[in-house]
């Protein structure tokens, strides 16, 4: 290995090590309340050296969304069968994304919290990664468009509006349970069997009907 190799493999180690310092403390004190001063003393570094490698706090943020969104790319590519029908790969990708959020509730609040702004302000870098091919969202756009080609999904909505609205009524429902449990509490309601029965209206929401 070069010297140009050895110093770009130990400022991404070093970068990674600030990533790791910064999920702590934002997951611990919450995004808002979260200072780089904090920051560099979590990865006991000087506030300078910090800034060498992240230039605010919401490239930091920026950074553990990167991370966020690869983990949950990683649980929607799982659970995409070839075997299934579009209908099917929808139904287990929405239960993949909501797996995703109940093991990684800190990755999936940092990533609401960073896409609560318009995304004319947000990174052009983030919008970029979230259109990628093997983005959380593109693998809805996937098994709709699947589901339009083998007939078990309706084609009367673009697929990509499709999948937006699937996208975003999970984003909603999940972001209700996450943030009003004493609302469920108060109705009697379970987590569990709110997302199933979700699930289901989804389903039948996007399935092809018959005549």
């Amino acid at each position: 290995m070069g010297i140009r190799e050895r110093k770009e493999r130990e400022r991404e180690h070093r970068r990674n090590e600030i990533i790791d310092a910064a999920e702590k403390i934002f997951f611990a004190k919450g995004i808002s309340n979260a200072t780089m001063d904090d920051v560099a003393e979590a990865a006991e570094l000087s506030k300078g050296t910090l800034y060498i490698y992240f230039l605010s706090k919401e490239d930091l943020h920026f950074a553990i969304c990167l991370r966020g969104l690869d983990i949950m790319a990683g649980e929607l590519q799982k659970a995409y069968d070839e075997n299934l029908t579009g209908a099917q790969n929808a139904f287990e990708t929405a239960k993949a994304y909501m797996h995703f959020v109940d093991h990684f509730p800190d990755y999936f609040n940092a990533i609401m919290s960073f896409e609560s702004s318009s995304l004319d302000n947000v990174d052009p870098a983030y919008r970029s990664h979230i259109l990628k091919p093997d983005s959380p969202l593109m693998a809805f756009v996937k098994v709709v468009e699947k589901g339009g080609m083998d007939g078990t999904i309706r084609q009367d909505i673009p697929a990509k509006e499709l999948a937006v609205l699937l996208w975003s009524q999970v984003n909603g429902v999940l972001q209700f349970l996450r943030y009003k449990p004493d609302f469920l509490e108060l109705m009697g309601c379970t987590k569990e069997d709110l997302l199933i029965h979700q699930l289901f209206i989804l389903k039948d929401g996007i399935i092809r009907s018959v005549v």
